[in-house]
């Protein structure tokens, strides 16, 4: 596993480097069972400390912990708890759902205006909608072919609420994202053909 560690404004000790660095790769070979790239920040905070891991996976998912102590080294031992408990979750998650996926295969269904509202008649334009949102930042990356349960388990473990991906089963291009409700909402526009 690639580690890198980064400090910001202090200097870390060798020891903790290697504290940090066992802890990572034994939670890894634990959960994960592959090869991945961490990144860890440990930097001064006010009077105490802050260190934040960060855990790329070659599948594309990523998890974050922080901890915050008096300490730097209880500090990572707390951002390492955390990263511990997502990856036990994440581990725990691919299994519930290989489980279930031989058991049978989940019913599929096309979430349509879920929150009931009537669509809009044309000409009733009454110029722009005031609470629009805006479109803030831009991400690039691929698009990757998943099952829509793959697509929401990533959207249960990353931070970005929404995935993008083809379709293992017929190809075309699907969302599933989180709705705010808490509930995962999944578009999957029919293909005429």
């Amino acid at each position: 596993m690639q580690i890198q560690i980064v400090s910001k404004g202090i200097d870390v000790s060798t020891a903790l480097e290697e504290r940090i660095s066992d802890r990572l790769e034994e939670m890894m070979d634990k959960y994960i069972h592959s090869e991945g790239e961490a990144q860890v920040a440990i930097s001064r905070e006010g009077t105490g400390f802050k260190t934040t891991v960060s855990v790329h996976l070659p599948s594309g998912a990523s998890f974050a912990g922080e901890g915050r102590a008096g300490e730097a080294y209880p500090a990572s031992d707390e951002a390492l708890e955390h990263m511990e408990k997502r990856l036990r979750r994440y581990k725990r998650r691919l299994k519930d759902h290989s489980q279930k996926a031989k058991a049978k295969e989940a019913s599929l269904f096309i979430l349509s205006n879920p929150a009931g509202d009537e669509p809009e008649k044309e000409g009733e334009d009454d110029g722009p909608i005031a609470d629009e949102p805006m479109v803030i930042a831009e991400s690039l990356g691929r698009v990757r072919t998943l099952t829509p349960g793959m697509a929401a388990l990533e959207v249960g473990l990353a931070d970005s609420g929404v995935v993008v991906f083809h379709n293992s089963r017929h190809g075309g291009l699907n969302v599933v994202y989180k709705r705010p409700d808490g509930h995962i909402g999944w578009i999957d526009p029919k293909n005429e053909g």
